[in-house]
């Protein structure tokens, strides 16, 4: 049975796959907690999205055989999972160029000083992000994943950080299936052609058949099942 990797997006967890997972053809899945994943690693020095890449192909021994998915940044981590292991790479409101993260500030030693100084987890800046933020529909998962910031560890954060914006090699490979909401107002539609689907950001949350339909078709036109 075919292995489906699960990787979620910052400040996220697994469950953010918990309604796209029963619409998906039978698999071994393997959600990834990226938070158990850097405990684990414990990485000494500065790290970037290939190191991590590198080290989840390595620990779960992922291969050309194997399909990961990932949300956001997790998406990003998947298409240099692909670019190592050359693994089938899907992702949903994600990206293959930093630029696309919509965010005014991509500068990481600025970030980590903003983390450092306790702002980054305030009540201030996030009380505002969330009255900036233009979906009823999921507004209130918007809250809890910024909500849950607060408890999440500098490090953590600064990691994950690091993962989206620290500068890597460039990609020479491409997503095997993008798949995008055109109102995401957190990663820009991607340039290259992408399958479109209703909602925001969490599509696969509150549009998850739309989102697994495409992922249906591409695991059945491609023998992983």
């Amino acid at each position: 049975m075919v292995r489906i990797f699960l990787i979620h997006g910052y400040v996220e967890d697994p469950t953010i796959f918990d309604k796209l997972i029963p619409l998906l053809p039978a698999a071994n899945f393997v959600r990834i907690n990226l938070a158990d994943e850097f405990e684990r690693w414990a990485p000494r020095g500065p790290v970037n999205v290939r190191l991590l890449a590198q080290y989840l192909t390595d620990y779960y021994q992922i291969t050309a055989d194997d399909v990961v998915i990932g949300h956001s940044m997790g998406g990003w981590v998947a298409i240099h999972i692909k670019q190592l292991a050359k693994a089938k790479a899907i992702q949903i409101g994600s990206f293959t160029d930093q630029r696309r993260i919509r965010l005014p500030l991509h500068n990481l030693l600025l970030l980590k000083g903003l983390l450092y100084s306790g702002i980054t987890q305030s009540r201030l800046l996030l009380n505002y992000f969330r009255k900036q933020y233009p979906f009823p529909e999921s507004y209130d998962l918007y809250c809890t994943l910024t909500d849950g910031m607060k408890t999440m560890s500098r490090r953590y954060l600064y990691q994950q950080l690091q993962t989206l914006f620290a500068q890597v090699p460039s990609l020479t490979v491409s997503p095997d299936l993008r798949i995008h909401a055109r109102r995401d107002s957190i990663v820009a539609r991607p340039s290259e052609p992408f399958v479109e689907v209703p909602g925001d950001h969490f599509s696969l949350v509150f549009h998850a058949e739309k989102v697994a339909e495409p992922i249906r078709e591409l695991l059945a036109t491609s023998g992983s099942r």
